[in-house]
């Protein structure tokens, strides 16, 4: 009986471990199997075009950006603090104003040299004078005279040289800088377009008024010449003709000079009347 209970444990022992034996295989390579692989997704032509339409990065935006604005200012002109003006028209725009700076001075410095040799003129004629006082006058007068031609010569050079610039700025469609506006960014009044009118204003009549008085003298010195060459047993009549046309033409500039001061009072009145409306306050025209 014992022995044969020895020998159902032997045969129950050799069956478990021939289970084991045999399942063994089976769970090695369960654990060698890789597991299942997700299914890679598939681009189709839809995704590939919201993918290239979909905005990047800010990162990549920035970088682009950069790329841009690079590529942009090394092929462009330079600008002025507008940012609308090459460096080009930017320096004739300042030859410009400094040429017409000189031109107007240089033509202003002659004018007033005409008008000084005609009040030394004027001046030799008063009597009561020493012999002394007329020869310095005389010698004051024959100074002005080489001056007035100097003067002349300067301000036909100067009008010459603002001709040119303003031709070589007509050929290159340069513009002159814009004058500010009346009304200032915020909407109240631009009292610097007030004053620069009324500076620039000011500047014309004083000319206008300059001319007047330069003119009517001419008018009144060939008008004289006229009567003297006149008395001469008839005269000249070549150089007769000559005078009354060179005094036709300081007349015609007379009239000129003197609607220019007409006009530059009447501007005076219109930009005051303007500034007034607008609430500028008169001090801003002191």
């Amino acid at each position: 009986m014992i022995s044969f209970l020895r020998q159902s444990h032997i045969a129950e022992g050799r069956v478990a471990l021939l289970v084991v034996v045999l399942l063994l295989p089976s769970a090695v390579l369960a654990q060698k199997q890789p597991a299942a692989r997700k299914k890679t997704p598939s681009l189709t032509t839809e995704d590939m075009v919201k993918s290239a339409v979909q905005p990047s990065s800010s990162s990549e935006r920035d970088s682009e950006t950069d790329k841009n604005v690079d590529a942009v200012s090394a092929n462009s002109p330079p600008l002025d603090s507008a940012g609308t003006v090459s460096a080009e028209e930017q320096l004739w725009r300042e030859q410009l104003a400094e040429a017409r700076t000189r031109a107007k001075a240089a033509e202003r410095a002659a004018e007033e040299a005409e008008l000084r040799i005609t009040a030394l003129r004027n001046q030799l004629s008063v009597s009561g004078q020493t012999p002394q006082q007329r020869n310095e006058t005389a010698a004051e007068l024959n100074e002005a005279g080489r001056q007035l031609n100097e003067l002349r010569a300067a301000a036909k050079a100067a009008a010459e040289e603002l001709a040119g610039l303003i031709e070589s700025g007509r050929l290159k469609k340069f513009s002159e800088s814009q004058e500010p506006g009346p009304t200032a960014a915020n909407g109240s009044a631009n009292h610097d377009y007030y004053k620069s009118r009324f500076a620039a204003l000011n500047e014309t009549l004083q000319q206008a008024e300059r001319r007047v008085q330069l003119y009517d003298n001419r008018v009144r010195d060939v008008s004289q010449r006229i009567l003297q060459t006149g008395g001469k047993n008839g005269g000249d009549s070549f150089y007769l003709a000559h005078l009354q046309e060179e005094r036709q033409e300081a007349q015609h500039q007379l009239d000129d000079a003197r609607a220019a001061m007409a006009k530059a009072l009447s501007d005076l009145d219109a930009l005051k009347e303007e500034a007034r409306r607008a609430g500028v306050p008169p001090g801003v025209f002191r």
